[in-house]
């Protein structure tokens, strides 16, 4: 409302717009593509092409790039923002939409192309001269591109046009020599018919067909890089990019409850260790450095900002990178977002607790021994005078009697060498039998006995910190809760034996089970006041909590075992534990407990699920509750679906 006399801001508003929409690559807004509606399908696609099943599909922010910028461009950013495809060994990141392209079905196709490519490419070794780097990117980029057309001759054509079309939209600017015979060559791989200088033809040689000749370029002082193709992603190695970080560094206290989600989106982040956060002489920053600060993390001790969540959402938007440092105090707006950022280190080294149980570290492909260390806790209970409400009671009556169904019957067996009664076919088949000279079958009783499904099944409950989050007016702690003892009695009421453990960790050093049920215990009043009195941990080291139960589970002598388990969300820790790592354990702790015979079905109300749940789980080894209110309800309907196959 001020801006119409503020003439500087209204000046620097439009000049700020004019310069910043001065691009290198035209948007064709009347034919943008988004990557959402694509989602499903480039996952499919990309898996289907050999690309890592634990690898999530998401966007991220715009980056800025480095290359070489107009005059025009100069005026609105030092870099120029640019949503780019790569892939860093946790994430696929792709862009929001591509407009690139005037035509919609081109734009569709780099998606699918991209997608493609990342699934063949290979991680670049780390270079130190940036000119030998960008050689090295372009060698890639051409030996995956000629695999992928090899062993999949559609995509000819359709490469050659988006090729031939990116080629014509590259801006063609004034470069210094180095810079210009390397925009040759890229022009040359587009199929654009430039003539090639001397330096841009030796760079193009070693580039196609003599990669070990790149050693043999260094770059000039003042050297920029290219500006990037979107056909050919780039795809880093996350081993490289990992944080140290000492295994028992403590962590400030967890908060759960409710947080503003800023969607899928990845926000580029890093770690930095801010020792002067922790003084206690903040330094004060004037109204007029605001927006300094949101641009610049400076190791300084300035006060907590509490914005409202409209300002720290902005901040979080416009940002190029976020800073995550420690610090004693916290604020109240929060915000949740994905992070793309540096994964901590592998801590190496073997624990020496009572008890302890391996990890799975994909990357290297062995198990690591005595990796987590357990304790198993005493679990707390209720009040004595705690009693369900009249619904639960309500609903504990109706899934009994359903369940009540599935108990063993009686079964009559034929053809018994001892039994209570004759079985008369048998008996006249035997008596024929003898009389045409045969000797006959002395099977000719019957006899009576229980049938039964000699099952254990024991149920694993996920209460990590983000069960104190609200969904459908209700925690999920609580819904969890009434589920489990809903569950808990249909099981009871069938005679299947059961045990109840629920979990939740921090780090490596501390995986937290609590049994609220063993299979010698019935399921009285003590086992209802323990499920009520259950409230939100901490995090979701899902691997480790699955191994411990298993090996309950393999030591019991029943000719039938079954894990269930029920989690709210990814497995994830404070540490190391998280995106591909921690899915890639949890999903080779499920194929160890299928190995010993064990049935492993996972349950979960996390409406993301679908991204990762199915690589974890497989297929036919999961649901989906899409409401979180419904699960008492499901809950039971998907047990009595599993023990009737």
């Amino acid at each position: 409302m001020t801006a119409w006399y503020e003439f500087e801001e209204l000046v620097g508003r439009y000049w700020h717009g004019w310069a910043a929409q001065a691009t290198s690559y035209p948007a064709h807004d009347d034919a943008r593509v988004a990557f959402e509606p694509l989602r499903d399908t480039l996952a499919v696609y990309f898996r289907a092409l050999g690309g890592p099943g634990a690898v999530a599909l998401t966007t991220a922010q715009a980056a800025g790039q480095a290359h070489r910028l107009s005059w025009r461009q100069r005026l609105g950013f030092e870099r120029e923002p640019m949503e780019l495809a790569r892939m860093d060994g946790e994430n696929l990141i792709l862009a929001r939409s591509h407009a690139v392209f005037p035509e919609q079905a081109d734009n569709r196709s780099l998606f699918f192309w991209q997608a493609a490519f990342l699934a063949r490419a290979r991680p670049l070794t780390e270079v130190s001269d940036p000119l030998q780097a960008d050689l090295c990117h372009l060698a890639e980029a051409v030996r995956t591109t000629r695999e992928i057309l090899e062993e999949m001759p559609g995509w000819r054509s359709r490469y050659a046009r988006l090729a031939c079309r990116l080629g014509a939209l590259r801006p063609v600017r004034r470069l210094p020599p180095v810079e210009m015979g390397l925009q040759q060559v890229i022009r040359s791989l587009l199929q654009a018919e430039d003539e090639l200088d001397e330096r841009a033809r030796a760079m193009r040689q070693a580039v196609t067909d003599e990669p070990r000749r790149i050693g043999e370029f260094s770059a000039p002082n003042g050297y920029r890089p290219p500006l990037p193709v979107p056909l050919w992603p780039l795809v880093t190695h996350i081993e490289a990019a990992r944080t140290e970080r000492r295994d028992d560094e403590g962590e400030e206290e967890e908060r759960g409850g409710d947080s503003e989600d800023l969607g899928e989106q990845k926000f580029s982040a890093r770690r930095r260790r801010l020792e002067q956060t922790e003084r206690d002489d903040p330094l004060l920053l004037n109204p007029f450095e605001k927006v300094m600060s949101w641009a610049e993390m400076v190791n300084v001790n300035r006060p907590v900002d509490d914005d409202d969540k409209d300002e720290a959402r902005k901040a979080a938007t416009e940002l190029e990178e976020l800073t995550l440092a420690k610090h004693r105090k916290q604020a109240a707006t929060r915000l949740k977002m994905g992070l793309e950022i540096a994964p901590e280190a592998v801590a190496e080294g073997r624990l020496l607790d009572e008890l302890t149980l391996p990890e799975w570290h994909y990357a290297k492909r062995k198990l690591m021994p005595d990796y987590c260390a357990v304790q198993v806790l005493e679990p707390q209970a209720a009040a004595e005078d705690w009693r369900p409400d009249a619904e639960m009671r309500t609903r504990i009556r109706r899934v009994r009697r359903h369940f009540e169904a599935l108990r063993p019957r009686r079964e009559m067996l034929r053809a018994q060498l001892d039994g209570d009664e004759f079985d008369m076919d048998a008996l006249v088949r035997r008596q024929t039998e003898l009389a045409s000279g045969h000797s006959g079958n002395d099977r000719i009783y019957t006899a009576w006995r229980d049938q039964s499904r000699d099952l254990a099944v024991s149920t694993l409950v996920d209460i990590s910190l983000s069960t104190e989050s609200w969904m459908d007016d209700r925690r999920v702690i609580d819904i969890e809760k009434e589920a489990l003892l809903v569950l808990a009695h249909g099981i009871d009421a069938c005679g299947d034996d059961q045990a109840i453990h629920t979990f939740t960790s921090h780090r490596r050093r501390r995986v937290e089970i609590t049994p609220l049920k063993a299979f010698d215990e019935g399921l009285d009043r003590r086992v209802e006041r323990r499920i009520a009195a259950l409230g939100p941990g901490r995090y979701t080291r899902m691997g480790a909590a699955m191994r411990y139960v298993t090996e309950g589970l393999a030591a019991r002598a029943n000719r039938h075992r079954m894990l269930l388990v029920l989690t709210d969300g990814k497995p994830n820790d404070t540490d190391h534990y998280e995106g591909r790592y921690a899915l890639e354990d949890t999903r080779m702790a499920v194929r160890e407990a299928r190995r010993q015979g064990i049935v492993v079905f996972g349950v979960t109300i996390d409406t993301q699920a679908r991204q990762y749940f199915p690589l974890v789980f497989g297929r036919s080894g999961y649901a989906i509750v899409p409401r979180a209110a419904a699960l008492s309800r499901a809950l039971p309907a998907i047990y009595r679906k599993l023990v009737q196959r």
